[in-house]
């Protein structure tokens, strides 16, 4: 049985669920040895209240294999301390080689994971401070560059670790990135587009909507950054429509047609997506954060259930069923609504989703044949 190890600022069992987490419960479908390995974390986590600080058994599991399941063991590599941006821009040019000590500290009872690994695979992040030292242990494992986020837009980024991925990119096995416009974030260097999976049993079992019949209903899914322009001015024009907003969101508008739900489980979620009528990518615009949102997993859970989808015009989502809108114009924001009302759903929208475990095959079978 092959080993595969995932590198991540994930926690397992946090109630967080990231795209590393389906990734790794592929792998295991598809009969790895799954190491979920917890990275950048460290005693500076809790200085900065981490949310991962909060997550059940974490402060217990430090530093040791715990199993969480057959064949898929939780590794929390707790450390001093970890790279990450600090306070003041002269504070991160002073620090820049100390990043780089981050990989050749002790490893402890890391070490015994990483020798018995046969693929190792990076998310974007501290933990790509650890490539070298991974090779260097364990110089057959092949090496896969997930690529989670652009890693040279988002604020908590030490420069260090920008410089860091510019020179150890050429030497992995494969770099994968789940979005379009991350294709060309690499000069010279071969990039695969493996966009998000979904999990399609989950939705395809999920029969029950949670919606009064007869009524027309828009969702929206996500942590922050929405347009609550839009949604004024589109739950303004469309009484008629429910608005149903899913996450840790408060209510600044009062409107009797929309619906602040907080967080939910995953399987909670589902039913709202798969029978809702409009799917709202109404997000604010994010310097640099494009490259996280035209291939979101949010765009492809709304993709699989045919949902004809609202976004901001900044956005290109390279895709029929898209209606756009000009940000801060109601007049734009109405009509958007109105079209994609009017377009209703469409079944064949599923086509271009796969499956987690057919993302984790291609992944892991590419860089088997390199």
């Amino acid at each position: 049985m092959k080993t595969v190890s995932f590198i991540t600022g994930h926690y397992y069992p946090s109630k967080r669920r990231a795209g590393f987490h389906n990734l790794a419960d592929a792998a295991l479908r598809l009969g790895y040895h799954v190491n979920f390995i917890t990275v950048g974390y460290s005693l500076l986590s809790y200085l900065r209240n981490d949310y991962r600080i909060h997550s059940a058994g974490i402060r217990q599991n430090h530093n040791r294999v715990v199993s969480l399941r057959e064949n898929f063991d939780s590794y929390v590599h707790f450390t001093p301390w970890h790279p990450m941006t600090l306070l003041l821009p002269p504070l991160n040019r002073l620090s820049m080689r100390w990043m780089d000590r981050y990989g050749q500290g002790n490893l402890g009872n890391l070490l015994l994971l990483v020798k018995k690994t046969d693929v190792f695979v990076f998310e974007s992040g501290p933990g790509l401070f650890l490539f070298r030292r991974f090779q260097q242990e364990n110089p057959a494992a092949r090496m896969v560059y997930r690529v989670s986020d652009d890693i040279r837009t988002l604020g908590s980024t030490h420069p260090r670790l920008i410089e860091w991925e510019r020179e150890i990119v050429p030497d992995f096995d494969y770099i994968s990135v789940p979005s379009a416009v991350m294709l060309d974030m690499f000069p010279g260097v071969s990039v695969a587009l493996d966009r998000h999976g979904l999990d399609t049993q989950a939705y395809d079992a999920c029969t029950r909507s949670p919606y009064e019949a007869g009524t027309r209903n828009a969702i929206f899914v996500g942590t922050g950054y929405m347009d609550n322009d839009f949604l004024r001015a589109a739950a303004t024009a469309h009484p008629q429509c429910m608005f149903h907003i899913i996450g840790p969101i408060t209510d600044a508008l009062h409107l009797g047609n929309v619906r602040f739900l907080g967080e939910l489980p995953f399987t909670a979620t589902l039913p709202y997506i798969k029978f809702a009528d409009v799917g709202l990518g109404i997000r604010m615009f994010r310097k640099g954060f494009i490259s996280t949102l035209t291939d979101s997993l949010k765009i492809i859970q709304y993709r699989y259930c045919g949902l004809p989808i609202v976004s901001p015009d900044f956005l290109d989502l390279h895709r029929e069923g898209v209606f756009y809108y000009h940000p801060g114009d109601p007049l734009s924001c109405a009509a958007a609504m109105e079209h994609a009302l009017q377009h209703g759903r469409h079944s064949e929208y599923a086509d271009e989703v796969h499956s987690w475990d057919e993302v984790a095959r291609t992944i892991l079978e590419s860089v088997s044949h390199r």
